[in-house]
C-alpha cells in the first residue's frame, strides 16, 4: 500500500475491515433455529475524526468520507485499511505547481463504488472563468490501477474531472457495473440538470470542440416544460435505468418534484441501449413520473437491476399531519414502507438503497422520534440497533460506541454500510459503520447481554449468513393509499403559486427548496442557484 495511505486503526472499535463476500450456510445445515444478527465494524477516521460510509460493492469495498480538523476527503476502506483518496489518488497530482493540480482544495466526498472498484463523487477545485478565482465542486471518476502503473493503487491519470454543462458545480452520484455514471451538473444558465456519462474508448471526458464542456455528458432533461427546469440523477443500474428527481407541474397546477424512472432504448437494434433522451424543449419522453404517496413531492434514491426503485416521498396522514416516508416502486403505484413507530403510518422515514434480492435499507423514526437505521425485508422493517451481535475477539459481549442512525447501502450478500452518531457527542459527530450478517443461536444471545451476571463464557461462534430472499410484495404500511402520477405536462393555473411545498425528507423539519445533490453533499453553491440544501 502506498505510504500516503492512512494507517489502520487499532482495537475493536477501530477495525477498518471490508468484508469479503459472506458464505451462505453449508448445504444441509439446519439453520431453522438461528436468528439473523449483525457484527458491527466501525470505520473511524484517523485521529478520531468523523466519517461516513455511503456505498459498498459486492466484493466488500466501501467508500465515503473522512474528516479531520478542517479537511474532508473521499475515503476507501478495504482489507482493514483506510485509504485517504485525496492524497493517494493524486487529487493534486503531486505536482509542485498548484495551477496543475486537478482538485486543489481539502474537500471531497466519494458517493458510490462499482464492483470493478470504480469510484465516483465530487471534490472542490479552483477555476478562473473571468480572471478571478472561484472555488467550485466538480464530479470525478476514479478508476483502479492497471498493470502499467504499480506505483500506487490509484494513479493520477486514472482520475477524471467530469466537468459541467458550462456552469460551476457538479457531482457524480452513482456508477453502474457497466460504467454508466449519473449525477447532476450546472448549465451556463444557472439551472441544474441530471446527467449521464457513458465512457467512449475508455475515456470519461472528451472535448473535441475545445469549449471546456464534456462532450460525453448527456443532459437527461426534465418532466415538464411548465415547471422549474431542474433535475438530478441519483442512481443507475447495470441495465442503464436511471432514477432521481425532476420538477413538474401537477394536474392541480402545483409545482412539485417527482421521483422518475428513465428506461433507455436501443435505437440502432444492436442489442445495446444507447438512448436516454427523446423529446423537445428539454422534456424527456423517456422520463416516467413515479408519483407519490398522496403528497406533492418524491425522490428516487436507488434502483436495483430488477428495476425496483426506493426513495422518499411526501405522505399526508389522514389526521392532517405531514410526513415523508420511504417508498418502494415497481411498475406503480408506490408502496409505503412506513416507520419504526408503533403506528407505522406516523413519523418520518427514507429508503436509501435496495439490493438485487429486494432488501431495503434506510432510516426511520422510532416512538421517541429518534432516527434509526433500518433493514426492510419480507414486509417487515427492523431497527438495526436491535439486531447487533456485539462481541470482542474472544467472543465476549461489548458495548457499541455509536447509535446507528442511517443505513446507506446494502450489497447482494446483505452487508450494510452507513453511519451512526458517536456516544457522548450529543449527536453532533458521526462515524461510518459496516454490518456483517450472521446467524446466531437465540440461546446464546442472553450471554451477550452486558447486564447478565451469567455472561461469563463466550457464546458459540455464529454462522456467516447471506441476507436476502425474494422480495415480498406484502407491504403492510399503507400501500393502498398510494396515488397515481399526475399529468407531467399540465400547465400551471394562472393564479397558482409555483413555490414547492415545505419538505421534510431528511429530518422532521421544514425546508423550502429541493437540494441539487444526493444527501451527503453538504456544501452547496448558493451564489448561483436559489435551491437550498436539505439534510
Amino acid at each position: 500500500m502506498n505510504a500516503r495511505c492512512l494507517k489502520c486503526g487499532l482495537g475493536l472499535a477501530a477495525w477498518l475491515v471490508l468484508a469479503l463476500p459472506l458464505a451462505a450456510p453449508v448445504a444441509g445445515q439446519d439453520t431453522s433455529n438461528l436468528v439473523l444478527r449483525y457484527r458491527l465494524i466501525e470505520l473511524p477516521a484517523e485521529g478520531g475524526g468523523q466519517s461516513r460510509a455511503y456505498s459498498l460493492n459486492n466484493t466488500g469495498q466501501v467508500v465515503g468520507w473522512i474528516e479531520t480538523e478542517d479537511t474532508r476527503h473521499p475515503a476507501h476502506w478495504h482489507n482493514r485499511v483506510t485509504t485517504d483518496l485525496h492524497g493517494v489518488v493524486h487529487f493534486v497530482l503531486l505536482h509542485p505547481y498548484p495551477e496543475y493540480w486537478l482538485y486543489d482544495q481539502n474537500y471531497g466526498e466519494a458517493y458510490h463504488i462499482s464492483d470493478a472498484d470504480q469510484i465516483v463523487g465530487t471534490a472542490r477545485t479552483t477555476i478562473k472563468p473571468t480572471g478571478d478565482e472561484i472555488i467550485v465542486t466538480h464530479a470525478f471518476v476514479l478508476r483502479p490501477a492497471v498493470l502499467t502503473d504499480l506505483a500506487t493503487p490509484y494513479p493520477g491519470d486514472a482520475l477524471t474531472n467530469l466537468g459541467t454543462f458550462g456552469g460551476l458545480d457538479s457531482a457524480a452520484v452513482s456508477i453502474s457495473n457497466r460504467s454508466h455514471v449519473v449525477g447532476w451538473a450546472d448549465r451556463g444558465d444557472r439551472t441544474t440538470r441530471a446527467f449521464l456519462v457513458v465512457p467512449k474508448n475508455g475515456q470519461f471526458f472528451v472535448d473535441e470542440d475545445s469549449d471546456g464542456v464534456n462532450d460525453l455528458m448527456e443532459d437527461l432533461g426534465v418532466l415538464s416544460a411548465f415547471a422549474d427546469p431542474v433535475s438530478s440523477a441519483t442512481a443507475v443500474n447495470d441495465n442503464g435505468q436511471v432514477t432521481g428527481y425532476a420538477y413538474t407541474v401537477t394536474s392541480a397546477g402545483k409545482t412539485a418534484y417527482r421521483a422518475f424512472l428513465i428506461n433507455p432504448v436501443d435505437t440502432d437494434s444492436d442489442g445495446v441501449v444507447d438512448t436516454w433522451f427523446t423529446g423537445t424543449s428539454g422534456v424527456n419522453n423517456l422520463m416516467l413520473d413515479a408519483g407519490t404517496l398522496g403528497g406533492l413531492n418524491s425522490w428516487g434514491r436507488d434502483i436495483s437491476n430488477n428495476g425496483e426503485i426506493v426513495g422518499e416521498t411526501d405522505y399526508d396522514h389522514p389526521s392532517g399531519a405531514h410526513y415523508t416516508h420511504g417508498f418502494y416502486y415497481k411498475d406503480g403505484p408506490m408502496a409505503d414502507l412506513g416507520t419504526l413507530q408503533t403506528d407505522h403510518s406516523t413519523g418520518f422515514s427514507a429508503a436509501s438503497a435496495i439490493n438485487n434480492k429486494g432488501v431495503i435499507v434506510g432510516w426511520a423514526e422510532n416512538d421517541n422520534s429518534d432516527r434509526r437505521a433500518f433493514v426492510y425485508s419480507n414486509g417487515t422493517m427492523q431497527d438495526l440497533n436491535d439486531l447487533l451481535y456485539l462481541v470482542d475477539n474472544e467472543g465476549f459481549a461489548v458495548v457499541s460506541t455509536i447509535d446507528l442512525t442511517e443505513a446507506r447501502d446494502i450489497n447482494d450478500d446483505g452487508v450494510i454500510v452507513g453511519w451512526g452518531t458517536i456516544h457522548g457527542t450529543n449527536g453532533t459527530q458521526t462515524r461510518g459503520f459496516l454490518l456483517n450478517p450472521v446467524l446466531v443461536d437465540p440461546q446464546q444471545l442472553a450471554a451477550l447481554d452486558p447486564n447478565n451476571p451469567d455472561a461469563t463464557a463466550p457464546p458459540a461462534p455464529p454462522t456467516p449468513a447471506t441476507l436476502g430472499t425474494n422480495y415480498s410484495s406484502e407491504f403492510t404500511y399503507g400501500s393502498q393509499n398510494a396515488n397515481t402520477p399526475d399529468d407531467a405536462n399540465q400547465p400551471a393555473a394562472a393564479d397558482n403559486t409555483t413555490t414547492p411545498a415545505p419538505l421534510t425528507f431528511c429530518a422532521p423539519t421544514s425546508l423550502s427548496f429541493i437540494p441539487l445533490t444526493l444527501a451527503g453533499l453538504i456544501w452547496m453553491s448558493a451564489r448561483n442557484r436559489r435551491h437550498a440544501q436539505r439534510r
